[in-house]
This record gives C-alpha cells, sequence and structure tokens, in this order.
C-alpha cells in the first residue's frame, strides 16, 4: 500500500514533508486550490523534486447531482478539468463527496458512474468518500451507491468509526472492502475532534488492522490537519503498525 499525507490547497507545505512519504494528496478545485492557482507542471516537478507522487482531492461541497440537467452537465465538464489537472500531476487516484442536492438515489448513481468515466478517460481512479458522520452520505449508502456505479470507495477510517465504530467499520470493510481502492487515516474522538493524529483519538486502529489489510487498498493519505512534521511522520507509522500486526 502507497502511504502519503494531505495538504490540502497548502502546496507550500512540500518542501517541509517527511521523505517516508510516497504521495502527497492536494485539495483542488472551488474552495480549494483552484484551477487559475494550479500551475500543474511547477508542482508536479516540485512532487518529484522530492520523491513524492500525487493524489488529489475533489471540490468538498461540489454536489454531483441535482434536479437541474444543465448545472450537472456543467458540474461534469469542471470536474473534468479537474481530472485533466490530477492527471498532469501524475495521480492516478482522485477523491470526490458523493453529494446530492434535492435528486433522487438513481441519479446520483447516474452521476458517479459518469465521474467514474470522466476519471477512467484520464487514468485516474475516480473513489467516493465515506464522510457520513459529517453530514454526508451514510457509510452502508456509500458502499451501495459505489456499487451500483460500478466505482471505487475512499473509506475515511476516523469518519467511519465515529459513525459505525469499529464493529461497523469492520462489517462495512467485509460487504464492500473489495471497492475501497483509497484510505483517509487519520484519529478522531467521540466528542468530536477528526483529523488528529494516529493513535491521539479512539479509533482502534490495530483492531481495524486485519479488515483493512484484507481490503488491500492502493493507497492511503495521512489527513491530520497539522504543520508539524512529526506527528505527520508518527501517524503513517502507527497505522502502517496496524497493519503489520494483522
Amino acid at each position: 500500500m502507497d502511504v502519503g499525507v494531505s495538504v490540502g490547497p497548502y502546496v507550500d507545505r512540500i518542501e517541509t514533508l517527511p521523505p517516508l512519504f510516497e504521495h502527497v494528496e492536494v485539495a483542488i478545485g472551488e474552495g480549494e486550490r483552484p484551477l487559475s492557482a494550479l500551475d500543474t507542471g511547477a508542482l508536479a516537478d516540485e512532487l518529484s523534486a522530492h520523491g513524492f507522487g500525487a493524489t488529489v482531492h475533489l471540490p468538498y461541497r461540489q454536489p454531483l447531482a441535482t434536479p437541474v440537467a444543465r448545472v450537472d452537465s456543467a458540474t461534469l465538464a469542471y470536474l473534468d478539468e479537474l481530472l485533466a489537472a490530477a492527471a498532469a500531476l501524475g495521480a492516478t487516484t482522485a477523491v470526490a463527496h458523493p453529494r446530492s442536492r434535492g435528486s433522487g438515489r438513481d441519479h446520483l448513481v447516474d452521476r458517479m458512474a459518469a465521474l467514474r468515466e470522466r476519471g477512467a478517460d484520464h487514468g485516474v481512479t475516480v473513489c467516493f468518500e465515506t464522510v457520513g458522520y459529517a453530514g454526508g452520505v451514510s457509510l452502508d449508502r456509500v458502499g451501495e451507491l459505489a456499487a451500483d456505479a460500478d466505482a471505487a470507495v475512499c473509506l475515511d477510517v476516523g469518519y467511519a468509526y465515529l459513525e459505525a465504530g469499529t464493529d461497523g467499520t469492520s462489517a462495512f470493510l467485509e460487504s464492500y472492502g473489495d471497492l475501497v481502492d483509497h484510505l483517509h487515516v487519520h484519529g478522531a474522538r467521540h466528542r468530536g475532534d477528526t483529523h488528529i493524529p494516529v493513535g491521539s483519538g479512539d479509533v482502534e486502529y490495530e483492531a481495524l488492522g486485519p479488515a483493512l489489510a484484507d481490503a488491500a487498498p492502493t493507497t492511503a493519505t495521512v489527513e491530520v490537519f497539522t504543520e508539524q512534521p512529526d506527528y505527520l511522520a508518527a501517524s503513517a507509522e502507527r497505522f502502517e503498525a496496524a497493519l503489520d500486526g494483522a
């Protein structure tokens, strides 16, 4: 499994990252690093100079499905531009939120499938993230939607734990582990703290290790919101130890 780290839109942090990571996840698009501020050539060169590959996170709040066909078409065209930028960075994985606004289930599946196809055109696997705890689609429903859209899943381990606990997260992996191609890894606490260093919260990574190892996702991103390189490195080491223990 290729383990990397998120910098969100803050690409200036790349030079401070520990060299143990294999990729950097960059948040691009509206509300993050806009295309107008994204020099893909320069960023690809910087990543390469530090020995990093790339993954991307598509806009967090962008609904994929609405009742308005023109809006959905424009959204897909915009996300297609972002996927082209991801490919120019050398990314083969992009994370998207399966959000809808005033739209039915079948239409959301259709829009997810369309985005998956656009990603495939660019050589990028679009992984739909489990963000039910943060107000998105519930954990099991993400699995069902992704299965119907023939799409991959990004399992956010911290959010899944807060939503469903260790047993629920393990059950999700038992049902949909074959769809999980990417992970977001961070610590979390039941009192509401998220994206803290692995091992500093309530998430039982050692207990989840066997199920995560069995799912064998291609990539995992440490998504810890800190500028402290030591915390990022320690999070990766603790996560990998949980997998090794499995």
